[in-house]
């Protein structure tokens, strides 16, 4: 144990002198206080907190049933300006996380980071108010110029018809305008001539036969419901219809044109033909097969299953927007605009051929798998990791070629040729790995591994080696430390210069995969002792002392303590007691140290514990627990914070006596009758009051800030203009 070098500054009498509260120095700056500490008018309500308690939900939003984890990193402060890691734990099976965080009163808002598998993080600054809930999305758009689609037409079903067609053959069924038929569910219906629509809605919920649609000009809505099925026997869909809605199952023969009108398929559509698109409404969300080619002339998008057997020529002046899966078996034509959004996929089974004129966009974890792949004009990747295109066979990027943004072009084989322009974000290694998802198979292995198979990435885990932890914990961050400031005079009132004990504490805290407590460290360091007496110091946590496996690092003096073998203290209750210090003085070789002004002076070293659990913990409490000192190695004579309860091994007779007015029955544990405490924290590196200063005297904002249940200078603590005087405070060497 090193304590550095002990050094009297002064002669005794002086010493003396200021125990008197003598001064040698100039007057200090008239505090905004009115009187002394114990003068103070407290609402019975306030505990002196300095600190909130702030609990946290986040979740992911994504359509992938195998979405892979996340890690959620909480910072106090912006990250990307040196703000301080509080917490981290990465999402459950259900893509979720929660956890309370402890953290300065005056802090208005968090800063919040998601890391997915593939190492993109978003970063988002959350309010701390009050309860953090937040969702992130694991599908945020990062390509431009996709066609959202904001309003789809709504299934009617058949609950309020005007009029019903019951089962039979009909030549002519005449749909009105302003009135709904219906062909019920368990209903057939054959037409042999035509179904004209002057204006009216069709809803088919039955069976429904025919081979011709006509509207002439007069428009219309076709609905094929959800347990409806058509056949149709025509070369063409109405282009005077309003809306042609499929939610069951339409089957179509021949060659095929959609023109002008809204052609929805939420349902599953089987066209035998080619397909002609010429219209700015098509959107296929459920499965569409097309047994020719498909030719989009207009706009259209896919946010489902449509699978081309024969080419899909995306002609000039169209635009085709991919959001989930489009399977093509010949050619993939690529003449105008193409997006392929985010996680969505392409699979083309012969040549796809980017071509002049055209534009094609990749989204952050979009893939094309082709056989052949012909670049001969722009080809734009996200802004961030990362695309991929697959290629079987040939791979060319010719003269008028430009492949942009992060793109990985993956031919096993080597590409035949490049003689285009390719950025700097362009690789052709295979190695970026496309997770599966309802849309995309996905392809490659993870650029980010598992080593230690806890299902944490190597990137997200603070312990790639060790699948029996992956995530810290820190309080009051990862760098700085909280302090515990104490008056040992209870049950009556001190001095109030709360420098009898002050400790310095960090704790980190290790989590498994699944966000559970493995062990704790916490370093403690004695900054001042300005007491005679030999007191003690302690945390309880909220944890089964039978949960501890180990306890080591503690400095254990003196017969005041006892401590069982796994190194927590013996008979302290249900729940485990760490005590870090049994004897501050006998720990120093001294009493008052660092308080008097030309007194005794210390440089005490930091010291680590640990504390190592059984089996992981689904909860300790919140840090800093439960800290204490106990009093002139009089182990029953413990003071916590204001209404912290006591441990097992408190003598209870102490309570109600002197200015004590503790009251187990109700919860209220030290704390006087004018509401005042005899420890408080202060959540970062205290600068303590002199020998016999009341801290009023040195903090200028303090009284207003208790006198105000905290709602004032919740910061008072701070070294801002005005709010210290500084002739009051020790200021260590």
């Amino acid at each position: 144990m090193k304590l550095g070098k002990l050094i009297p500054l002064m002669l005794i009498t002086a010493l003396i002198l200021s125990f008197a509260g003598c001064k040698t120095y100039n007057d200090p700056v008239e505090p905004d206080s009115k009187g002394d500490f114990v003068d103070l008018v407290i609402n019975s309500d306030f505990k002196f907190n300095t600190t909130k308690e702030v609990d946290i939900r986040l979740k992911v939003i994504t359509s992938n049933v195998d979405e892979p984890s996340h890690k959620f990193l909480i910072y106090q402060g912006d990250p990307v300006d040196g703000g301080k890691l509080i917490a981290s734990g990465v999402t459950t099976p259900y893509n979720e996380f929660e956890t309370t965080v402890k953290i300065p009163s005056y802090v208005s808002s968090l800063f919040v980071s998601d890391q997915d598998a593939n190492n993109h993080v978003q970063t988002v600054e959350l309010d701390a108010n009050g309860y953090i809930n937040y969702e992130f999305s694991s599908n945020l758009k990062y390509s431009s110029g996709f066609k959202s689609v904001s309003t789809l037409y709504q299934d009617p079903g058949c609950g309020s018809c005007d009029e019903t067609f019951e089962t039979g053959n009909y030549n002519k069924l005449t749909i009105n305008n302003n009135t709904t038929y219906c062909i019920e569910a368990g209903s057939s219906v054959i037409v042999s001539n035509k179904i004209d629509f002057k204006g009216g809605t069709l809803i088919v919920c039955g069976n429904l036969i025919c081979s011709n649609i006509t509207a002439n000009h007069d428009g219309g809505d076709f609905v094929i419901s959800a347990g409806g099925t058509l056949s149709y026997g025509a070369s063409s869909i109405d282009h005077d219809l309003d809306n042609f809605i499929n939610y069951g199952v339409a089957n179509i023969s021949g060659t095929t044109t959609f023109q002008y009108l809204n052609l929805e398929n939420h349902g599953i559509m089987n066209i035998s033909g080619n397909v002609n698109i010429s219209t700015d409404d098509f959107t296929n969300v459920g499965e569409m097969n097309i047994a020719g080619s498909l030719n989009n002339n207009e706009e259209g998008l896919n946010t489902g299953t449509l699978t081309v057997s024969g080419h899909f020529n995306n002609n000039g002046g169209s635009e085709f927007t991919n959001e989930c899966a489009l399977i093509i078996t010949g050619n993939f034509n690529q003449n105008s605009e193409f997006t392929n959004t985010d996680n969505s996929y392409v699979e083309v089974g012969q040549r796809t051929t980017l071509n002049g004129g055209s534009t094609t966009e990749m989204g952050v974890q979009s893939l094309i798998s082709t056989e052949d792949f012909i670049v001969n004009q722009d080809l734009e990747g996200p802004d961030v990791l990362g695309a991929k295109v697959d290629v079987a066979d040939e791979t060319r990027i010719n003269g008028s070629g430009n492949v942009t943004g992060y793109i990985d072009i993956c031919d096993a084989d080597g590409m035949e040729s490049n003689t285009g322009t390719v950025g700097p974000n362009v690789t052709f290694d295979c190695s970026t790995f496309i997770p599966t998802t309802g849309c995309n198979p996905g392809s490659g292995a993870p650029s980010d591994p598992d080593t230690d198979g806890d299902g944490v990435p190597d990137d997200q885990d603070d312990y790639p080696n060790d699948p029996d932890r992956a995530t810290n914990d820190y309080y009051p961050n990862e760098d700085d430390f909280t302090s515990l400031a104490c008056e040992d005079l209870w049950t009556g009132y001190g001095d109030y210069d709360f420098n009898d004990l002050v400790v310095m504490t960090n704790y980190k805290i290790v989590k498994n995969a699944q966000n559970e407590v493995v062990e704790v460290f916490g370093k403690f360091h004695i900054a001042a002792v300005g007491a005679t007496l030999n007191n003690g110091f302690g945390v309880e946590f909220d944890v089964p002392a039978s949960a501890v496996q180990s306890v080591t690092g503690c400095e254990i003096d003196g017969s005041a303590v006892t401590l069982t073998s796994s190194g927590i203290e013996d008979g302290s209750g249900s729940n485990a007691v760490m005590i870090v210090y049994s004897a501050v003085n006998d720990y120093l070789g001294t009493s008052m140290v660092n308080t008097v002004v030309g007194g005794n002076t210390m440089e005490i070293d930091t010291i680590e514990v640990h504390m190592l659990f059984n089996s992981p913990q689904a909860s300790i409490g919140v840090a800093p627990y439960n800290p204490f000192m106990f009093i002139d190695q009089i182990r029953g004579k413990e003071i916590h914070k204001i209404d912290n309860a006591p441990t097992a091994l408190v003598n209870v007779e102490y309570f109600g006596e002197g200015q004590d007015d503790s009251d187990p029955a109700i919860g209220r544990y030290y704390v006087s009758e004018t509401n005042l405490p005899w420890v408080i924290e202060i959540p970062e590196t205290f600068v303590w009051p002199i020998e016999s200063a009341d801290i009023l005297t040195g903090y200028l904002k303090f009284q207003q800030w208790a006198e105000s249940s905290g709602t004032e200078y919740t910061d008072w603590y701070e070294n801002n203009p005005g709010y210290r005087d500084n002739d009051y405070l020790y200021e260590q060497e």
